[in-house]
């Protein structure tokens, strides 16, 4: 029988995975909470060895024409195979050529390859990799540094690259090292315009949102500073958005432009290869930026990218940057309302080890290690829609494979990968995801768990024998997997009854009952629980 509350082990790895299994919750049990910590703290470069092999071993149908020019219409099979996940793999320059050179009748049909790969391998890492605290980490990171495929191909093409090789090898690491890689990222210059940014007109829209978004904070921003006042030490003015600007420009990816090498006088022109690689171009740099936050950038004269990593400097070690990024982290853990002493180890830790190139690992160490919190109530914390899905699949034990549904799954709720357009990423706040639209649409997905063609699963075969004696009994088991407490009378009694459906072996099809009315009545249903949607 499950318990009537919950037990360290359960909240605390609820609230830093995408859900605890059952089988994790007695290996913590059995080890100790700071064992799985340091060993989720420490995972291998890529997917663990079961993962990787899993999703190498995939392969999927591909089939497209290819168009005529002379007929003006498609025919002829251009393309007809059964391809791995190539795309998740592949090196950034071979996706962006892809997406660049192939003719463009063609150029839909991988692109949408590759957004599929992409989802579909976010969906599958989320759901089975055993390094759940880097899983939490990266969707954390990626929404922060929100980038939205609905800017167009190039942004798109360049999510594979942004996941696999900027954000995911940094979640743990120095958030300084993390903020350029972000900045020279095709996918991030790209979405926000700094990669058309010119000496002549540099633009803003990067410069304004790694301070507002990525480092400092809307708190710290003080508009056009009528008065004058020094504010540098407090926050970032509108000034502060024009020098760093001028600071960013000619920070660019190479499309084929004319430009500069960097390190060579702006008159040393060569036309750049088109691969979507970073390059600092000195033709489209803006050389008269002045004051930026107290320091002025005039004094740094070099022909390279000097004066930009000087602006990350400044806003990476700004004082308003630790808090707002530690609450941000601590508010996705715990809620809307963190605990304040969590987020004070967090704010020091992060000050102390600013330098190291495992900052970020310290922080998460100090969140979860240094107190009791991360496995103590009350759980207040609303799992998204995207969250309360994964989190089903990995309590019953469903297995996710790639499938084009993934690419259009909660996009009605703004809650599917790199879906939300704009770029302060989707609200963390419960009143955000509260709504009964939200809900209802949420328990109509989980309610697909026996019919979509993504997800393989048995009920009936992990169910033990003796549990099918009883509705009561088997209400229970599936409560103790996916919740670990019971729940209120009411609720258990209309568990109950749901679970008293299930037909004697001699009426029916007892195979299609439990894979379609089980899964779609009792699983969801104690999914759509209050006990379940808080984690």
């Amino acid at each position: 029988m499950p318990d009537t509350l919950p037990n360290f082990e359960r909240i605390a790895l609820n609230r830093v995975t995408f859900g605890a299994r059952d089988t994790e919750i007695a290996a913590v049990q059995r080890d100790g909470w700071s064992v799985w910590v340091e060993e989720q703290l420490n995972p291998p470069v890529g997917d663990d060895a079961t993962l990787d092999h899993y999703l190498r071993s995939l392969i999927v149908h591909i089939q497209y024409d290819a168009f005529d020019d002379k007929r003006l219409n498609y025919h002829n099979v251009a393309v007809n195979e059964d391809r791995p996940l190539n795309y998740l793999y592949a090196p950034h320059e071979q996706i962006w050529s892809t997406a660049r050179k192939v003719p463009w009748s063609i150029a839909p049909a991988e692109t949408n390859r590759m957004e599929f790969e992409l989802i579909s391998g976010i969906f599958m890492r989320n759901a089975h990799s055993h390094y759940q605290l880097r899983e939490f980490m990266t969707d954390f990171w990626l929404n922060h540094f929100n980038v939205a495929k609905s800017k167009g191909t190039l942004v798109a093409v360049s999510a594979i690259a942004y996941d696999r090789d900027v954000i995911r090898p940094n979640v743990f690491g120095n958030f300084r090292q993390m903020l350029e890689a972000v900045a020279s990222s095709a996918a991030m210059l790209w979405y926000l315009d700094n990669a058309g940014s010119t000496a002549a007109l540099p633009n803003e829209n990067y410069a304004r949102e790694l301070m507002e978004l990525h480092t400092m904070g809307r708190d710290a921003y003080f508009g056009k500073n009528p008065g004058g006042e020094d504010v540098s030490a407090k926050g970032f003015t509108d000034e502060d958005i024009v020098q760093a600007s001028r600071a960013l420009s000619g920070w660019t990816v190479q499309f084929g432009q004319n430009g500069a090498l960097p390190g060579t006088a702006s008159y040393m022109q060569v036309t750049y290869p088109d691969n979507g690689k970073f390059i600092y171009n000195s033709t489209a740099h803006n050389t008269e930026a002045g004051r930026f936050l107290g320091f002025d950038l005039s004094t740094i004269t070099d022909n390279n990218s000097s004066q930009g990593k000087k602006v990350l400097d400044l806003v990476a070690y700004h004082p308003a940057t630790a808090p707002f990024i530690c609450g941000k982290i601590c508010q996705r853990i715990f809620g809307d309302t963190p605990p304040a002493s969590v987020v004070l180890r967090a704010v020091n830790a992060w000050n102390v080890y600013r330098d190291s190139p495992d900052q970020i690992e310290h922080v998460l160490r100090a969140i979860l290690l240094d107190g009791a919190e991360i496995g103590t109530g009350p759980c207040v914390k609303i799992r998204r829609p995207y969250e309360r899905f994964i989190a089903m699949i990995r309590t019953t034990d469903t297995v996710v494979g790639p499938d084009f549904a993934w690419t259009w799954y909660f996009t009605d709720l703004n809650d599917s990968p790199f879906n939300w357009a704009t770029p302060d990423g989707r609200p963390d706040t419960n009143e955000f995801w509260l709504s009964t639209y939200a809900h209802v649409t949420t328990w109509e997905y989980m309610k697909r768990i026996s019919d979509t063609g993504g997800l393989t699963t048995s009920f009936r075969a992990q169910t033990p024998v003796e549990v099918l004696k009883s509705p009561t009994l088997l209400v229970e088991y599936w409560l103790a997997r996916m919740i670990g407490t019971t729940l209120n009378d009411e609720a258990m009694a209309a568990l109950i009854d749901l679970g008293a459906g299930l037909p004697p072996p001699a009426s029916g099809d007892i195979d299609l009952y439990w894979e379609t009315a089980f899964a779609r009545h009792v699983i969801a249903t104690i999914a759509a629980a209050p006990e379940f949607v808080l984690r």
